[in-house]
């Protein structure tokens, strides 16, 4: 089976890649695609976004921290995926932002409905989320408003912030019954982290979207 991965950042994601393919196993190939590939510093900084867009947070190669509009950059994702869907057989998003606008002939995966449907199923009343930004608190709050009766939003970067910036992240979130890591740079070792701090579950966007694809690929026999 190939597996299309496609990054709203430039790829290889060396830092989540290795641990969705823990998932996935050795029987499978993995393509990628990043939004950013190719483009200059000063190309990536025209995408930044302004007051009022839809701010996502991603790395650069080199493990650099950019913010980008979302509205900037999907054609840039539909052009990966138009690129890499001849190759694969599905194709996930490494990004948990919603991108209503992208179509695939494949299988096309999205860990923001796998993460807004796995919540709706479960009877939560109170949800704990982290973000990476600050800026993405009030969107976020829309985003799950309408399937909790009671959030609560911290804002913690997957990428510049330490272990201690995460504990009091989850600290604040202690209180909710069920916590999402709202971001695909989030790792193992974040939910691990979260997971002491608060005993409760975690949901973690990597993990879960590759669990799905490898459930798919084993009904489908890809």
């Amino acid at each position: 089976m190939k597996v299309g991965l496609v990054t709203i950042g430039q790829s290889p994601r060396v830092d989540v890649v290795p641990e969705i393919m823990l998932i996935l196993g050795k029987d499978v190939k993995v393509l990628e695609c990043g939004a950013l590939d190719g483009l200059t510093l000063d190309e990536i900084r025209e995408l930044a976004p302004k007051e009022g867009d839809y701010l996502l947070v991603t790395r650069l190669r080199d493990g650099t921290q950019v913010k980008l509009s979302r509205e900037k950059i999907v054609k840039r994702l539909q052009k990966c995926i138009d690129k890499l869907e001849k190759e694969v057989d599905v194709i996930g998003i490494l990004c948990t932002g919603e991108f209503p606008e992208l179509k695939s002939n494949k299988l096309l995966i999205e860990p923001s409905l796998l993460l807004l449907k796995t919540v709706e199923a479960i009877p939560v009343r109170k949800l704990g989320v982290i973000v990476p930004d600050k800026k993405q608190i009030e969107l976020t709050r829309r985003k799950w408003g309408h399937i909790v009766e009671e959030i609560k939003v911290e804002a913690v970067s997957p990428y510049t912030s330490n272990e201690e910036d995460l504990k009091r992240a989850a600290e604040s979130v202690k209180g909710c019954d069920l916590i999402v890591l709202d971001c695909i740079g989030y790792s193992m070792k974040a939910k691990a982290i979260v997971r002491a701090v608060t005993g409760k579950p975690i949901l973690l966007p990597r993990t879960l979207m590759a669990r799905i694809i490898r459930e798919l690929a084993e009904v489908l026999e890809l």
